[in-house]
């Protein structure tokens, strides 16, 4: 499955007029990105957060690409999605992916960050991708009530003979990887109060701002809708959903990114 995103979304405030005008004169001219990502569901391009936040960050800068559904992961340079390919090139790891793209295309929607804003977006993208993503990973993978629906959308594009052999595999795998994490050495209620913890701090981050630096949307945007959207618009079970609801800021804060960045076709 393939769909084409333009690289002139330019109208959408989210970067200082200059940058756009460098990128359309064709100072950083480039071919279209093929972009791989894991299957979505729910009005989700991709139930992987790492895909979603690179596709999110493509259609925030306007980076022209081909979003391209791959079946699973093992494709990519490192066996894990996304990943691009470009100008030759194949490059793995969303964090590495954004890099290069900010240099080849020279836009930079942190450009206008100071330093120390820099370091809390950085902070806040840990606190994300290293502590947060494995409540969500435990949700999903660990959780009885949700292996049907995990089976059935993660792993539904599969082969259904090829499904029954590598689920369970999978899901040994995963767990494995929950545990040595550390995340997976907890109980469902000290997992949710661990989650609730960076939740809370996402919402006090936020406060009344419209994005999480002010009124233009960054990287880090893209990092906390990414995961938050992973969790409150999918059909999975998760003590999170109640806890996202509770904070207005952040509920609104995801239907407010999604008309932006995913306005219905």
């Amino acid at each position: 499955m393939k769909s084409s995103h333009g690289g002139s979304r330019f109208d959408n405030g989210a970067f200082p007029l200059s940058l756009a005008q460098t990128q359309q004169e064709g100072k950083y001219a480039m071919e279209k990105v093929k972009a791989f990502h894991l299957p979505g569901g729910w009005g989700l391009l991709s139930v992987s957060p790492f895909c979603l936040k690179l596709d999110a960050f493509m259609r925030m800068t306007g980076i022209g690409h081909e979003a391209i559904t791959a079946t699973t992961p093992f494709g990519g340079p490192k066996g894990k999605a996304p990943w691009i390919e470009h100008e030759g090139r194949k490059i793995g790891d969303s964090t590495f992916v954004i890099l290069y793209l900010k240099n080849r295309s020279g836009v930079d929607p942190d450009a206008h960050l100071s330093p120390a804003q820099r370091g809390q977006a950085l902070a806040i993208q840990r606190m994300i991708e290293e502590n947060l993503y494995w409540a969500m990973v435990n949700d999903r993978w660990n959780t009885p009530a949700n292996w049907p629906t995990l089976k059935s959308s993660v792993l539904g594009s599969i082969p259904a003979p090829i499904r029954a052999v590598l689920a369970p595999v999978a899901r040994r795998g995963v767990l494995k990887q929950l545990k040595g994490h550390g995340m997976g050495c907890h109980s469902a209620e000290e997992i949710a109060t661990i989650a609730k913890r960076d939740i809370d701090a996402l919402s006090a981050i936020l406060g009344d701002q419209e994005w999480f630096f002010g009124a233009t949307p960054t990287e880090t945007d893209c990092v906390v809708y990414s995961l938050l959207a992973n969790v409150y618009f999918v059909g999975f079970e998760s003590p999170m959903k109640p806890i996202i609801t509770a904070h207005g800021n952040l509920s609104s804060f995801l239907e407010r990114f999604r008309a932006r960045y995913y306005p219905p076709k």
